[in-house]
């Protein structure tokens, strides 16, 4: 069988390329990819195997019309703010002030828009080229956000098996391209319940196959107790969850009200802080260091990778300074499902001195996302943190009771088993074959 995997956004996505190669063991698989992403993609794809160019997409006045019009009026996911929040992050990453402002403008007009066409209904007008080499695929799979609405118009129409593989907890919440007509592998049933009640795709169109942002999780497991704590203090990691750059500075005054309280409870401890990986400048995070409570963990990102990459050893060793923690601290990161797995508290941290509901663009609306909501926003457990002195109180359960914060991190890693890369890559083939 010969799988034909849709690929961009490579370069830190560490955990789609070990599922793609222990794919690769299991069958014959092709990389189709854009042309802007060749040079990334080529220097970090496995070199046995073959890539192919996608050549789909057509200029014409027709293709623009329909584009601008998806632009505009594409219809929504039902959690309209988290698609609000990454439109943002992908306009703060230009560097030209006046776009920003310009797209800023743009993005707020559009969503006072009637959003009326849906995805099916926008792919379904395109026109595209038919040049891409697709007829000895047996299927495809392709990775949320779906890279290439042109080919995909073309697959569908060609009846091609089309699989897509919702990567991560958030893109149900986030995303415009879901199509009805496609069959979706997602993470757990609360994932299916996303696709289904945020996109409106047929609970029929969505299998389980678990997260590849587990496996490395999994192969931590298999190695947690020979982990060596890497600081020789005590301290609680508080990881930056934030890339969106007007956000930053709000996380850091949370950051640096943690470490006064922190200092206050637990004098001897540290605060270690983790950059966002995904923020390109970490020069708003050089203040922290002036600050005699915290230690700056800064370097796992490989200056020798491509883009924003963070290499394996780098992602175990990730597990090993939250294990070694006295807490796990964040507002609303997969890294909090992530410390779930592990003997420390992962605490999700909802001050509301900081919150300040009314603004369009405002940390209550990072931190109360969908899936932070549902998914680590649990009632009834002291790991949600609602105020400074709800945050003092904590450390003083850190420091006597520890034992007392746990529940919760057996309640958020419930749902979602770990798995190994191979065993994810065994259970799509069994998928194909059903």
């Amino acid at each position: 069988m010969k799988l034909g995997l849709v690929v961009h956004f490579f370069d830190f996505r560490n955990d789609v390329r070990q599922w793609i190669e222990e794919l690769s063991k299991e069958q014959e698989v092709v990389l189709f990819l854009r042309k802007e992403d060749e040079e990334t993609i080529r220097k970090m794809a496995p070199d046995h195997l073959e890539i192919r160019i996608i050549e789909e997409k057509k200029s014409s006045i027709w293709n623009k019309f329909w584009e601008v019009a998806f632009r505009f009026f594409g219809k929504l996911p039902k959690s309209r703010q988290n698609y609000y929040l990454m439109e943002q992050f992908k306009i703060s990453i230009s560097d030209d002030k006046q776009k920003v402002k310009s797209a800023t403008r743009m993005l707020n007009f559009s969503m006072s828009l009637p959003k009326v066409l849906g995805y099916d209904d926008f792919i379904s007008q395109l026109v595209y080229k038919k040049k891409t080499r697709i007829e000895d695929i047996d299927h495809f799979v392709c990775f949320t956000e779906l890279s290439d609405n042109y080919l995909i118009s073309r697959l569908i129409d060609e009846k091609k098996k089309i699989f897509v593989y919702v990567y991560s907890w958030d893109h149900p919440c986030k995303h415009l391209r879901f199509s009805k007509r496609l069959q979706y592998l997602v993470w757990h049933n609360g994932i299916k319940e996303d696709v289904a009640n945020l996109q409106e795709i047929p609970e029929a169109n969505i299998r389980i196959i678990g997260a590849t942002q587990m496996g490395y999780v999994h192969r931590f497991l298999e190695k947690k107790n020979q982990s060596i704590s890497p600081y020789p203090f005590d301290y609680v990691y508080f990881g930056c969850a934030i890339g969106v750059p007007p956000l930053v500075p709000l996380e850091l005054e949370i950051v640096r009200k943690t470490a006064e309280s922190l200092k206050k409870i637990c004098p001897d401890w540290k605060l270690l802080v983790r950059p966002y990986p995904v923020l390109r400048d970490w020069s708003h995070y050089d203040a922290l260091k002036e600050i005699d409570n915290i230690v700056v963990d800064d370097g796992f990102r490989n200056p020798n990778s491509v883009g924003i990459s963070v290499g394996e050893e780098a992602i175990l060793q990730k597990f090993i300074t939250i294990q070694n923690s006295k807490a796990f601290l964040h507002l609303g990161t997969t890294l909090g499902v992530e410390a779930s797995y592990t003997d420390s508290p992962s605490i999700l941290l909802d001050l509301v001195e900081y919150s300040f509901p009314e603004k369009n663009l405002s940390l209550h609306h990072f931190i109360h996302q969908f899936q932070n909501d549902k998914y680590l926003n649990l009632k009834g457990f002291q790991n949600v943190v609602k105020s400074e002195n709800e945050l003092n109180l904590l450390f003083e359960t850190l420091k006597k009771r520890p034992g007392d914060l746990l529940p919760y991190n057996q309640e958020v890693r419930e749902n979602l088993p770990t798995q190994s890369f191979s065993e994810m890559a065994r259970k799509f083939s069994e998928v194909l074959l059903s």
